[in-house]
């Protein structure tokens, strides 16, 4: 199915600011009519228009004609639109402002990466002025990953508080989650590194126990008296954020 193209006319329009890229001559005589070429936005999206502007020391647009290349296959014509317009002549400020034509290509990029585009053909009753072809570089948008959040508790210690066992004590830990009753991701997924001096080690769960939000249940014997610390965790699994407190306790000698 072909695109349809729409060729407009404005009336005259004064621009006051327009940023030159490229300036273009005729690529066999070197004496073709000023040409200015400017990209925008600054920064190429896939599926979001960009344009293609052309500003051409030429006062009449009905007798200006630009022929453009084929466009790559990730490239869609959307429209041309064709105008005069009073502007500082490119790259020479000493002419002033004077009536030129501006022609504005606005293109959609389907995808990223590098395209490149062919040499535009600038036709005037004065010359023919060929820019030459050009690359533009189209960027992936970073999509940024959204997590749903799970903070996870050790059940029976308070957050910041300092638990006290006796070396040699063997006691069972538990994560939980307030509203997570999946079985995936599996509790070891959980485990932390394992610090010296003491014995921690990862016990079985059952479906009813990971059902009422068990996370990981640990053996836990201290082997020498001292402090022992888990630290904060922050895990993430496909698009679930655990966030996982530090675990305090002071081990005391047994007398």
């Amino acid at each position: 199915m072909n695109a349809k193209l729409s060729l407009i006319f404005f009336p005259l329009i004064i621009i006051q600011v327009l940023t030159v890229t490229l300036t273009a001559q005729d690529a066999e005589t070197g004496t073709g009519s000023m040409v200015s070429v400017t990209v925008s936005p600054e920064v190429l999206i896939p599926g979001i228009p960009l344009n293609l502007t052309f500003i051409i020391d030429y006062p009449n647009p009905e007798d200006v004609t630009v022929i453009a290349p084929s466009f790559p296959a990730s490239v869609v014509m959307d429209r041309i639109v064709k105008y005069p317009a009073m502007i500082g002549a490119p790259n020479d400020v000493s002419r002033g402002v004077q009536l030129r034509t501006v022609v504005e290509y606005r293109l959609i990029p389907n995808t990223g990466g590098h395209i490149t585009l062919g040499s535009f053909s600038i036709q005037t009753p004065q010359s023919i002025t060929d820019t030459g072809p050009f690359s533009l570089i189209i960027q992936n948008p970073v999509m940024e990953q959204r997590f749903v959040t799970q903070r996870l508790y050790w059940e029976g210690f308070q957050t910041g508080s300092i638990r006290q066992v006796t070396a040699g004590d063997r006691i069972t830990l538990i994560l939980r989650a307030q509203t997570w009753n999946s079985r995936q991701p599996p509790a070891s997924f959980f485990m932390p590194d394992v610090p010296q001096g003491v014995i921690l080690a990862a016990q079985s769960l059952s479906a009813e126990e990971r059902a009422y939000g068990i996370i990981i249940k640990l053996t836990f014997i201290p082997l020498v008296a001292g402090d022992f610390s888990l630290p904060a965790r922050v895990i993430d699994y496909e698009d679930v954020r655990f966030e996982i407190p530090a675990l305090n306790i002071y081990i005391n000698n047994r007398n």
